[in-house]
């Protein structure tokens, strides 16, 4: 597959990454001020060269100029990630030929959804963004999701309202072991959560005190590059197996960075036991879910 010319930094193309498990994930970083310069500039640049004009039109639902950049420079991150993700595979895919929408109702109401040519496997994807950053996460197995959060003060309120006691013991040991301050993990540890409703399925809504965690297995990954958020010498990145109440299996792992400011969760279930069901995924009857 031949990517648009982004003018770009290398670091910043698509990333593959196999998570614990062997489970295969595509991730793309797009930064908002790229997508600030190309649009509405250069109608024939990198925006129209991306998405379609029907994606385009649909960005126009955000009458506030800042929440539609965010909205485009996800949109250009998820469609360069199912492409990058779907060549590795064998089938060569153009921007132009896939599209990403979003679930338009129900407890998952704003997914988003991609829809691709006739022959080309099923693959889900998850968007995120936060201050001048966008990204996005595909597979072609299972479900992912992923959130991204700028590193800001987080008080007693916030950590009561999101966290369980026992969540909050392990995030502050993980804070002492890591030698990070305690907002860098409650802020990794909502992406955390964040990412396991979207990628568990429970929905966008979902209270985040209901959606909950008994801790993780991790291990160092130093091989991630994953522009701007690991270019610092401090960057933190780890691969988890995550601890569910509930699940006897090690089901959701993912990646865990924190860098330049920013916190960022990626996560996968990896059950086999998803079904395509109209415009999303759901599990199939007779499975669990947490």
């Amino acid at each position: 597959m031949t990517l648009p010319d982004l003018d770009w930094e290398p670091a910043s193309g698509p990333v593959a990454v196999v998570l614990p498990g062997g489970q295969r994930v595509t991730l793309m970083v797009v930064p908002l001020e790229h997508v600030r310069r190309a649009w509405p500039a250069r109608t024939d640049g990198l925006i129209s060269r991306v998405l379609t004009p029907a994606e385009l039109a649909v960005s126009g639902m955000h009458s506030v100029l800042a929440r539609r950049v965010a909205h485009l420079a996800g949109r250009v991150a998820a469609k360069l990630a199912l492409c990058a993700h779907l060549d590795a595979q064998g089938h060569g895919v153009s921007p132009q030929d896939v599209g990403v929408t979003q679930m338009l109702a129900g407890p998952e109401q704003g997914r988003p959804v991609a829809q691709l040519p006739p022959g080309v496997p099923a693959c889900d994807v998850s968007i995120t963004h936060s201050r001048e950053l966008a990204m996005a996460v595909v597979t072609s197995h299972g479900r992912v999701g992923l959130d991204l959060e700028h590193i800001v003060p987080r008080g007693a309120a916030f950590q009561d309202e999101v966290f369980t006691r026992d969540e909050r013991t392990w995030l502050e040991a993980r804070a002492r072991l890591w030698q990070r301050s305690p907002d860098a993990l409650w802020n990794l540890g909502w992406c955390l959560k964040e990412a396991l409703v979207k990628c568990t399925g429970q929905g966008l809504r979902a209270a985040l005190q209901q959606v909950t965690f008994s801790g993780w297995r991790e291990a160092e990954v130093g091989d991630l590059r994953l522009a701007p958020l690991t270019g610092g010498p401090d960057a933190l990145v780890r691969s988890i197996q995550l601890d569910l109440p509930g699940r006897r299996e090690q089901a959701v792992s993912g990646v865990l960075v924190a860098g330049q400011g920013y916190a960022l969760a990626v996560l996968h279930d990896t059950r086999e036991d998803w079904r395509r069901v109209g415009q999303g995924w759901r599990l199939a009857p007779g499975v669990a879910s947490t």
